[in-house]
């Protein structure tokens, strides 16, 4: 008797299942019957504007203070004291990245106690007078309001280094920080 059970729910199971098998088989046909798809497109644009950044910024629109030269300490009578700039970002040289083929130009003008178109650093109504120079050797001088062709711009950064030099002229100073404020302009 218990072999008959088996047997039974053997068939039993079968027909469910074939029942099952072909339900599904039946729904899937009607579902492909009635499905249909659409397409459409999705517009996408970036706008470019010619623009450049200066040391590493987003923008030029303000670049704010690029670097700083700070010459070593000198005793009240000095000879020439020479300093690099350091630019923001910690490198040797302004550097400007711009829209590929436009042709950067940095004007480097007045401070804010020049004299006899000569950049002054003041303290106190004292003041010692500097220079500004592309090179290193200090042959090459950033005159006030001189405008420096940077090339023409490609994906890699141009840049622009920029040394000074200050003697006491064999003039006593007063002890004090001695300072000043340089105009950079960036045109492209």
């Amino acid at each position: 008797m218990e072999g008959c059970f088996i047997m039974i729910y053997r068939k039993m199971t079968s027909r469910v299942l074939s029942i099952a098998v072909g339900m599904i088989a039946v729904s899937g046909v009607a579902t492909s019957a009635h499905a249909q798809t659409a397409s459409g497109t999705i517009g996408v644009s970036l706008n470019i504007l010619a623009a450049c950044a200066v040391n590493g910024g987003n923008s030029a629109a303000t670049m704010g203070r690029i670097g700083t030269i700070a010459f070593a300490d000198q005793s009240g009578v000095f000879g020439n004291a020479d300093a690099t700039m350091v630019a923001q970002g910690s490198t040797n040289a302004v550097t400007v990245l711009c829209t590929p083929g436009l042709a950067p130009k940095v004007t480097v003008g007045a401070g804010a106690n020049d004299a006899g178109n000569v950049r002054q650093l003041a303290y106190l109504g004292q003041t010692v007078a500097y220079r500004l120079y592309t090179d290193a050797s200090r042959q090459d001088e950033i005159t006030i309001g001189r405008q420096i062709s940077l090339g023409t711009a490609a994906t890699s950064a141009l840049t622009l280094p920029i040394f000074a030099r200050a003697s006491s002229n064999g003039l006593a100073l007063p002890a004090g920080t001695y300072t000043d404020t340089v105009q950079v302009t960036l045109s492209w």
